[in-house]
């Protein structure tokens, strides 16, 4: 079936606009005359009202997933967060943030206090009231002295966070930030009542209450009757149903064991725009699949090997023959097309087996290992195993397949090189205060300097636009020409649905519609 096919088929079943339709009808070089025809044949798209009640299975699950905010570290986790808890904005499919637990916010002319004034009328699922003590112990938990949280760069420059009253938080920071609203949208920084500690038994006021969490066996969330959005969310409830790999997770799909998954990988592309009974999005994002050099410990230490890796990477390669051709060939920055501070001016390496040699020869090195699991993303092995076949004749690459449970534990940043995988960010500022600031938690190479570090925060500060613009473009040459970050692509993020999942919409940062967001909207036919 092809690319329009799909599109009339996400058109019909809600999750794709008239107007969204025309803008990706278009990218396919079809004029509005020919698109208006094909919607006039296809007929209308469903158009009845919202009806609460059923179960929504999703292919999701692992034996580390977690709903303590500070201990969040995937998209498992992300998904369930933003189910169960509030933070205090959401980040919207068109990358505008609107409120969430805070219904307005204000900032003085530095961008240094920001105020935000709660809703009235939130509980959380035990009954207790939501107030400005909860926001400001969930938050001060990821900047103690001793947290490990992922979300602790993003809070660095924060000096205080306070409640004025019952209904007010002030936060205060040591230098401007014009992006907390949008930071704050961050599913680590989600709202618990102020002296929980127990989440296995998590407690929040997002749209649906745990009724069982045991990892990489059975969750199950219910409805959360109180939930502030008059009506939502309409499913009575979500079941987590674990699956072990990408064919196991499409077997399920098509024979209706569950109703949504994500991470589709691009061979199964043609398969499900062909059957009826699913429906495939398609949404271009800043999600990829990397390799990881750690440079604080060798052989990856060592620039000669970097650039050995790097021209030994044959992206097209990567592009065709993992990802059918679906995605965007990316330099080695986590930055790419869909962010508004994107650099086209930064290149990626050429690949030139060559070149790489000469590198790999420089740095003493024959050959070495490179570890992947397919927790770092359906594509990572096949990505790996893409990468052995480009370098052969430059250096040999032993791929080791790892299980997935444990992976982000045992290997992900203790080996010097493996495979990782990123959703997007909202900002360019949040994924490199996340990623790659010396000594943040999710500085997986390990590369990084004081002076990178004070770009960064004077980035955040800078106003003006242009200056702004530079900046960021200065320090993803200086990532990409030295650092121990490689991408090939970046990937569409491909989610799909059975035909009478209704309200699903698909959003750049984050599958299942924003980490899990869409699903207080979705319903059943």
């Amino acid at each position: 079936m092809s690319d329009i096919d799909s599109l009339v088929r996400q058109y019909k079943a809600g999750s794709l606009s008239r107007r969204g339709f025309f803008k990706r009808a278009g990218a396919f070089g079809l004029l509005v005359p020919t698109a208006s025809s094909i919607l006039a044949q296809a007929g209308p798209a469903y158009a009845q009202s919202p009806t609460r009640g059923g179960w929504l299975r999703i292919a999701q699950g692992n034996t580390d997933d977690t709903l303590e905010p500070v201990r969040m570290t995937d998209t498992s986790d992300a998904v369930y967060g933003n189910c169960v808890y509030q933070r205090l904005t959401r980040l919207l499919p068109s990358l505008e943030v609107e409120g969430d637990a805070a219904e307005e916010w204000s900032v003085n002319d530095a961008a240094t206090e920001w105020t935000f004034k709660l809703r009235a009328g939130l509980v959380f699922h035990n009954g207790q009231n939501v107030t400005s003590a909860d926001v400001v112990e969930s938050l001060s938990r990821h900047i103690a002295e001793g947290s490990e949280s992922p979300a602790k760069a993003l809070l660095s420059t924060v000096t205080a966070i306070d409640a004025p009253d019952a209904m007010t938080v002030k936060i205060t920071l040591s230098s401007g930030n014009a992006d907390l609203p949008v930071i704050m949208s961050d599913y680590h920084l989600s709202i618990h009542p102020a002296g929980h500690s127990d989440f296995t038994n998590a407690i929040g006021s997002g749209p649906f209450k745990v009724m069982e969490f045991i990892p990489g066996e059975r969750v199950v969330f219910e409805r959360f009757e109180n939930y502030y959005e008059d009506g939502k969310p309409y499913l009575d409830g979500l079941d987590f149903i674990p699956v072990p790999d990408a064919n196991a997770m499409l077997s399920a799909l098509l024979a209706g064991d569950v109703d949504s998954v994500y991470d589709v990988p691009a061979f199964a592309v043609d398969q499900l725009n062909s059957n009826d009974a699913v429906t495939l999005h398609n949404t271009p994002t800043g999600s990829f699949t990397n390799m990881v050099m750690m440079v604080d410990r060798a052989p990856t230490n060592d620039a000669n090997f970097r650039k050995g890796v790097k021209h030994a990477l044959d992206r097209e390669l990567v592009l065709n023959q993992v990802f059918k051709g679906i995605g965007t060939i990316s330099a080695d920055t986590p930055i790419g097309p869909t962010y508004k501070y994107w650099c086209p001016d930064v290149k990626p390496a050429e690949y030139d087996p060559d070149k790489a040699k000469f590198y790999f020869d420089k740095a003493g090195v024959s050959g070495f290992d490179l570890h992947t699991s397919e927790t770092a993303g359906n594509s990572a092995n096949d990505i790996a195993l893409t990468f052995q076949q480009s370098a052969k004749g430059a250096v040999d690459v032993n791929v080791i397949k790892t299980p997935s449970d444990g992976y982000w534990t045992h290997t992900w940043m203790q080996k010097p090189m493996t495979m990782s995988g990123w959703n997007a960010r909202p900002t360019v500022d949040a994924f490199l205060t996340i990623a790659h600031m010396k000594g943040g938690s999710w500085n997986e190479t390990m590369w990084g300097s004081d002076e990178f570090d004070s770009m960064i925060l004077a980035a955040r500060a800078e106003l003006d636009e242009a200056k702004r613009a530079q900046m960021y473009c200065d320090m993803l040459h200086m990532m990409n020409d030295d650092g121990g970050f490689v991408n090939a692509v970046f990937q569409n993020q491909l989610e799909a649905t059975a035909q009478n999942v209704m309200g699903y919409t698909p959003h750049p940062v984050g599958t299942l519609g924003g980490f899990g967001q869409t699903l207080r909207n979705i319903w059943l036919t």
